[in-house]
């Protein structure tokens, strides 16, 4: 059971905190400022780093004030929010509903009436731990062999009794992508990303399409997911063995749904290589 520690502005899990102090992590500064490790990937206003401290290794996401988030957040009708507490957050609450991810270390703040000027989050890596798609890609691609069309079923069940979790539970991930499920060494399932993802006392409609739109696109660039694998993991996802006329037309959204973020997703590359953010 894991033990957080309030040290100044940040909050750290108890055992790893000799570990990051030997390394010159104690305070928020040091986070924030840290100039080591490899680097993953960054957007406007947040970057993520791979550090590997002794025999561990970690993820450092930092978020930083940019003013092209902040007015974009405000022409929607919405405050920015806060990026680590509610990465923070969220990884508590899909833990406590029975949900895998990622283990969280540390976090921390530097916030003002509310706006997050600067914070970061620190997790643990999923060791051994592979993204699903990747999974898909590789071993599973036809013909398959008795097996390997078990453990794929197995990993399809899976993925529904998460979503049906994740979603049962007031929770919608908004970047529900394979790419963000990592299968680990024991067969293991686990969700990651979760900055924003979205808690309601009931998922509306909406996102659950949001959801089930995004897998659904990412499905069709893995290869070797058929028709049959799609129409086991919604009715395991519904807990039917038959769709009724409800179903069916919740299926018409979803598809509905996958096509424009296809398009979407088109002009959204388009953005990031024009920013430098993606090759």
């Amino acid at each position: 059971m894991s033990r957080m520690l309030q040290c100044g502005k940040i909050e750290v899990e108890a055992d790893v905190l000799p570990l990051l102090a030997a390394n010159g992590l104690s305070r928020f500064r040091d986070f924030m400022d840290f100039a080591g490790g490899s680097h993953v990937c960054h957007k406007r206003g947040r970057s993520v780093y791979r550090l590997q401290l002794g025999e561990q290794a970690f993820y450092l996401k930092r978020n930083r004030f940019h003013w092209v988030e902040f007015w974009k957040s405000l022409s929607r009708g919405k405050w920015p929010p806060r990026g680590a507490l509610v990465e923070w957050r969220n990884i508590q609450a899909v833990r406590e509903a029975g949900i895998p991810t990622v283990p969280p270390m540390a976090m921390g703040e530097c916030a003002i009436l509310g706006l997050d000027l600067a914070s970061f989050t620190l997790t643990e890596e999923l060791y051994d731990a592979i993204p699903l798609d990747a999974v898909l890609k590789k071993d599973f691609v036809s013909p398959l062999a008795p097996a390997a069309r078990r453990e794929k079923r197995r990993l399809t069940l899976a993925l529904a009794d998460l979503a049906r979790k994740l979603h049962g539970s007031g929770m919608y991930h908004q970047d529900f992508y394979l790419s963000h499920f990592y299968l680990g060494p024991a067969g293991t399932l686990y969700l990651i990303d979760l900055q924003r993802v979205g808690r309601r006392t009931r998922v509306p409609g909406r996102y659950r399409v949001k959801d089930l739109g995004q897998l659904n696109y990412s499905a069709d660039f893995t290869g070797g997911v058929s028709r049959t694998d799609r129409m086991r993991f919604f009715l395991a996802y519904l807990g039917k063995s038959h769709l009724s006329s409800a179903d069916k037309a919740l299926v018409r959204k979803i598809m509905s749904k996958t096509r424009r973020i296809a398009r979407h997703d088109v002009k959204l590359a388009i953005r990031r290589r024009r920013r430098g953010e993606k090759p």
